[in-house]
């Protein structure tokens, strides 16, 4: 460790960068956002469709498919701080830390500008190229991309908190923020201001947030001083953009794989379709969230684990987290295919049942890439970014070109399945190959532990299956009590077979003892 500058410092510098009773606070706060979220998003939704109307949601949603590639402009350093400031804080380099921070902040800063700027040139097209709704449309792009511009600077202190595995604080500024907005948007689409004062609301109710936020950086992380935040680093501002290009690449491969699907729907079949089509893919991103919400927290530690050289304890989190992803993926997954229609019937109305095929098919995809997300963060962890990158950018490509070519004949169903088939190639083939040669696990046997983890949450989900043959039926008491019973029949011999080793254990002995012969038997 480099020595520290001041012995104030060193007394007040972090300890223990991580543990399991600080990983499953944060966990649990984590899981208790997304499901805060899940349930606003339901309620929310069709509150808010009946009040602004199909094409005024539509041009919410188009509105954010926009801005989404906004993100791009991060240029992969939110990952880059991330990741280098959990392995200065697993090597306790405070030095280092506050080089990190500091130098995030201020290129963040800069590329917030520059946002600001590209958000006005947009508005201005929009107003030019777009014959349907252009003012509103515009005047929307412009607050939601200022929203969004303000936002980038954040991403250091929202890093930094995160890389030292202080998700619980970071978890509880966001259920703030998202009670905030909700509350904001009951009342100003009552008030009649429609989608802008939708708008406006998303954007004041990050404000308290981002307060307490840069306030709990400086209170945990004292080597942290503000009067040094102005203070640019060049050798570091190097090191986070080599991270950043193919962290950049993956991004951009992120966003066609997840986001480009509304502009193909807008394209092919209107903006009508795109709130049917926007409905699938909330429950399906809502899914995506909540599993990474309960695995997400062993990302830090593999950055950790890294710096320490703890390539044991690195291998171990890595089998633990795509376990914990097969298990929790695949009964969220088995819920939204069995509920998912019932669900949808009741909660936006008969006529847009038709997005049930389409999130079929997406959880498919979205269970596979979950399959593969903690492998994803090791490769991150151990620098093998560009890696990843290459085989992101193949999917994405195929994902487009399927998307376009079978729109036409399928309509969404073959937009949906042009995200699926690359998906089951890539994830289900390439990436543990991948594994193998840069993580050093065998294909063979990640395959097996993923196998083995696969049958045993297939085995446990026959009883909800019998459960949900009982008592499913369109109403929310019966999906609720579907849903909270199958989630008991699941988790207890879940738990007891894949994460209780002593059970599994126990079971296997008891099984070969049947098979063996009695003393005295010929």
């Amino acid at each position: 460790m480099l020595p520290l500058t001041s012995a104030t410092l060193k007394q007040n510098a972090p300890t223990k960068p991580y543990s399991l009773r600080k990983l499953a606070l944060g966990s649990s706060m984590r899981v208790l956002h997304q499901l805060l979220g899940i349930g606003i998003g339901f309620a929310l939704t069709p509150f808010i469709i009946h009040w602004l109307g199909p094409e005024q949601y539509g041009i919410w949603a188009l509105a954010g498919a926009f801005v989404g590639y906004y993100s791009l402009l991060d240029l992969g350093l939110s990952g880059a701080v991330f990741t280098h400031m959990s392995h200065a804080i697993g090597a306790q380099d405070y030095e280092n830390g506050a080089r990190i921070y500091r130098t995030g902040l201020s290129i963040f800063s800069l590329l917030g500008g520059i946002l600001v700027v590209v958000t006005l040139c947009i508005a201005a097209g929009v107003l030019l190229l777009h014959p349907s709704h252009s003012i509103t449309l515009s005047i929307v792009v412009l607050v939601v991309g200022f929203q969004t511009a303000v936002s980038f600077p954040m991403r250091a202190p929202f890093g930094v908190l995160n890389a030292g595995s202080h998700f619980e604080t970071t978890s509880l500024v966001l259920i703030m923020s998202a009670v905030l907005r909700t509350i904001g948007t009951v009342v100003v689409l009552r008030a009649g201001k429609g989608v802008l004062g939708l708008a406006v609301i998303n954007l004041l109710a990050w404000i308290p947030g981002y307060t307490l936020v840069c306030i709990a950086v400086h209170w945990r992380y004292p080597f942290i001083r503000p009067r040094a935040l102005g203070k640019w680093d060049r050798p570091t501002a190097h090191k986070l953009f080599s991270f950043g290009v193919p962290v950049l690449i993956g991004q951009i491969a992120d966003r066609i794989r997840l986001q480009t699907d509304t502009l193909v729907v807008s394209l092919f079949l209107g903006l009508s379709a795109v709130t049917h089509y926007n409905i699938a893919t909330t429950l399906d991103l809502y899914y995506m969230d909540g599993i990474l919400a309960i695995i997400g927290v062993l990302t830090p530690v593999l950055s950790m684990q890294m710096s320490a050289r703890d390539t044991a304890g690195m291998r171990s989190s890595i089998l633990t987290g795509t376990r914990l992803a097969i298990c929790t993926g695949g009964f969220a997954a088995f819920g939204l295919i069995v509920l998912g229609k019932d669900f949808i019937r009741r909660w936006m109305g008969s006529a847009y049942v038709d997005a049930y095929p389409v999130l079929v098919v997406l959880v498919a995809a979205m269970f596979l890439d979950l399959w593969q997300s903690t492998t994803v963060n090791a490769l991150f962890a151990t620098m093998h970014q560009k890696t990843y990158a290459k085989v992101n950018i193949s999917e994405a490509i195929a994902n487009l070109f399927l998307s376009l070519a079978l729109a036409p004949r399928f309509g969404m169903l073959g937009i949906a399945l042009g995200t699926l088939i690359p998906s089951v190639m890539v994830r289900g083939f390439v990436q543990p190959w991948i594994v193998e040669r840069k993580l050093g696990i065998p294909a063979i046997s990640y395959y097996g532990l993923s196998a083995r983890a696969m049958l045993r949450t297939i085995a446990c989900l026959i009883l909800p299956c019998v459960i949900a043959l009982r008592f499913l039926k369109p109403s929310y008491p019966a999906l609720f009590l579907t849903g909270a019973l199958s989630f008991v029949a699941f988790a207890l011999p879940i738990w007891y077979l894949e994460f209780n080793m002593i059970g599994s254990a126990r079971i296997r002995s008891r099984l070969a003892g049947l098979f063996k012969r009695a003393p005295g038997e010929a």
